[in-house]
């Protein structure tokens, strides 16, 4: 009898795979993915998935790293498990990285830490510890994020408000109304930030703003979760760690979750930290001991191999250099283009703001389109956007930058 005949012979089976289809939902982003690869035109330009492109529209692998892991092929010993906590000398040399090494120095007895799958990874664990610890169990998200932020902390149990972030008819950051929106929040309520490089804005706090943002948080009792995915891709290494080292300085205890998929490449190698800050040596060992159980839960034992390979460039002087030398460069080739584009579109479209291009640093910036302009865009000249305007300004290169104003100055002007 064959299994066909075997499973409708079974009338009391339940069908329980592949029912409630309204509760799923796919990705915005790897859909639209999907349809620019099917899409059979040459001149077509992927301006949505969050992966950097250099001027031959690749996602290079860093030379640092294709040297670290020469140096792993011949120096690895085993494959064994590196346990739920992960490899403890890659968390200390990102937290190093993070918080600049003065300060990690000072920090180090109030650091819990646990290496993670990527920068996801992290913020599950990051939500989950939190949705323990917080009396309410909220969270609070800028109104304009990236799009895995709310489902990730959804799934973890905390209940979400918004705070607003954005204008998008002034093209910027809101810093007075995020104050005003948090004027609702409770003690104890956390508050989700994202580091540097924002997604999808690209608008960052200044210093003085973060100053005043962790005077806030300490005044209202806020708990702050800090998100670090795209360090060293804007304003440099140290510009773009200010952040979290004004909150450091201010908060006795906050959240950080950071991901090496950006500033080393290391998307499909899942490599990523997530750090408590407590206010004690004490509290430190017993978080030490929740970053352990939540990670047995979800995955037991996160990747070694990129770790080691971080792990190696950061701890060697001349493979550091070289990684510090390639990653200036994304952050200044991504800044060229967006000068570029100011330039260009402001010239062109001059009934329009474009000041957000210039006022932004990182991969991305938000354009203000309509539903209209980008389905023209895509549909009419092969540029595929985000359906909220999101654009990766590295997928532009000498190759296609021309072509993009061309077709923007066509549906935009």
């Amino acid at each position: 009898m064959n299994a066909k005949v075997e499973l409708a012979a079974v009338s009391s089976h339940v069908r329980l795979l592949g029912q409630n289809q309204s509760h799923t939902q796919e990705d915005p982003i790897f859909e639209l993915l999907q349809a620019f690869r099917k899409d059979q035109r040459e001149h077509k330009i992927d301006l949505g998935i969050g992966v950097y492109r250099d001027d031959l529209n690749r996602s290079p692998v860093f030379e640092a790293i294709k040297q670290a892991e020469q140096w792993r092929v011949d120096n690895e010993s085993d494959k064994a498990y590196v346990g739920p906590l992960g490899d403890m000398e890659f968390c200390q040399a990102i937290t190093q990285l993070a918080f600049g090494d003065e300060l990690a120095a000072e920090l180090q007895e109030r650091c819990s830490y646990a290496q993670t799958p990527g920068g996801v990874g992290a913020l599950r664990l990051a939500f989950e510890l939190l949705e323990k610890s917080l009396s309410r169990g909220t969270l609070w998200v800028s109104d304009t994020t990236w799009q895995v932020h709310r489902p990730i902390a959804a799934a973890a149990g905390l209940a979400l408000r918004d705070y607003r972030y954005y204008r998008a008819d002034e093209g910027a950051a809101t810093f007075d109304q995020l104050l005003a929106s948090l004027e609702q929040a409770a003690p104890g309520d956390g508050i989700l930030l994202q580091v540097s490089c924002h997604n999808p804005t690209g608008l960052d706090f200044t210093e003085q703003q973060w100053h005043l943002l962790a005077e806030f948080c300490l005044d209202r009792q806020l708990f702050p979760i800090l998100d670090m995915a795209y360090h060293g891709l804007g304003q440099g290494l140290a510009g773009d760690r200010r952040g979290l080292e004004i909150m450091a300085a201010a908060m006795p205890e906050l959240l950080l979750c950071y991901t090496c998929s950006k500033n080393f490449g290391l998307y499909r190698d899942r490599t990523g930290m997530v750090l408590a800050l407590t206010d004690s040596p004490r509290a430190k060992v017993a978080v030490d001991k929740q970053w352990a159980q939540l990670a047995t839960r979800h995955y037991f034992t996160p990747p070694a191999h990129g770790a080691m390979l971080v792990k190696r460039i950061l701890n060697d002087r001349n493979l550091r250099a070289a990684w510090e030398v390639e990653l200036n460069a994304i952050s200044q080739r991504i800044g060229a283009v967006r000068q570029q584009l100011f330039d260009a579109l402001a010239t062109q479209i001059p009934g329009r703001n474009w000041q957000f291009l210039t006022r932004g640093h990182g991969m991305f910036a938000l354009f203000p389109l309509s539903q209209t302009e980008i389905t023209a865009l895509r549909d009419d000249y092969g540029l595929y956007i985000v359906n909220n305007g999101r654009v990766n300004l590295s997928g532009f290169n000498p190759l296609n930058l021309d072509r993009a104003i061309e077709a923007m100055v066509a549906v935009l002007a």
